[in-house]
């Protein structure tokens, strides 16, 4: 009989008590429910450790991870990597919220790709709803919103330049776990890091071609969606100080990968805008 196979939502906090319940609840709501929470506080001000231990103390699948604080949204999620053992991996934000078949519809796509390449480690993951703090849809897509191709994700060259996986719409597997170097103090983000690293060891990251979690936009974000006015010329000269820091900083991180130069960094990120004007 084959082994059963676990699901983790990884669930990062930090001063998030305004939408974490609507959140967990949402990841209730699923219509795919055989999966168990880890939920890990970073040192919360607010009453969010107190919602986690009220829902650890009536759910017997809502775990709490009792470890120091890691100080980022990107070594709390990491961090969570290295204390949880699973099959199958989700990131998951304190303030969004998961569509009823988010999961069920990742599993799916997940299944077909490990049948298809069952050695391979696999990343999966969505397109968003961009919404305010009410749920309001502002965006239907956020791909289309900030000009997303995700078919053009295929190699560690060309995803390099990508960093539009947002982690709380991730699925990965066991054999992609593996591949993620943990701690990353290189890593600009946890989902970006993630991906570069999966690719890195020829593993796949493929899109479900919908959007699957509400993405709320509330100006405390730790990463918002950006619009569409950031992708234009003026705004690009305006602020060529900050893009020229924010591509040192990844080509940085993409360095620890062994990636190569700055400029085959700067080469791909100008065949991506090629590609997708």
């Amino acid at each position: 009989m084959e082994k059963k196979k676990k699901t983790v939502i990884l669930l990062a906090t930090y001063n998030g008590e305004r939408f974490l319940r609507e959140q967990i609840d949402s990841l209730y709501a699923q219509t795919f429910t055989d999966w168990t929470i880890y939920a890990h506080d970073d040192g919360s001000s607010d009453g969010s450790y107190d919602i986690l231990a009220q829902y650890a103390a009536t759910h017997d699948n809502f775990k709490i991870l009792d470890y120091p604080s890691q100080h980022s949204a990107k070594d709390n999620f990491l961090s969570m990597l290295t204390h949880v053992d699973a099959d199958y991996y989700l990131f998951c934000d304190q303030d969004d919220v998961w569509k009823t078949d988010k999961i069920e519809k990742e599993m799916k796509h997940m299944a077909d790709l490990e049948l298809q390449m069952p050695e391979r480690p696999i990343a999966v993951f969505s397109d968003l709803l961009v919404v305010n703090r009410e749920l309001e849809v502002i965006e239907p897509s956020m791909w289309d919103t900030i000009g997303i191709r995700p078919e053009l994700l295929t190699t560690f060259e060309r995803g390099g330049v990508f960093e539009y996986v947002t982690g709380c719409t991730m699925m990965f597997n066991r054999k992609a776990r593996k591949c993620v170097i943990c701690p990353a103090p290189k890593a600009t983000m946890h989902d970006t890091w993630t991906v570069l690293c999966i690719l890195r060891q020829g593993g796949i990251v493929s899109a479900v071609c919908e959007p699957l979690v509400y993405y709320r936009q509330h100006g405390d974000n730790t990463l918002g969606a950006s619009n569409r006015s950031r992708r234009q010329l003026i705004h690009k000269l305006r602020n060529i100080s900050n893009i020229w820091h924010h591509d040192r900083k990844h080509w940085e991180m993409l360095k620890e990968l062994g990636y190569g130069s700055f400029a085959k960094f700067l080469y791909y990120k100008y065949l991506y805008r090629r590609l997708h004007p």
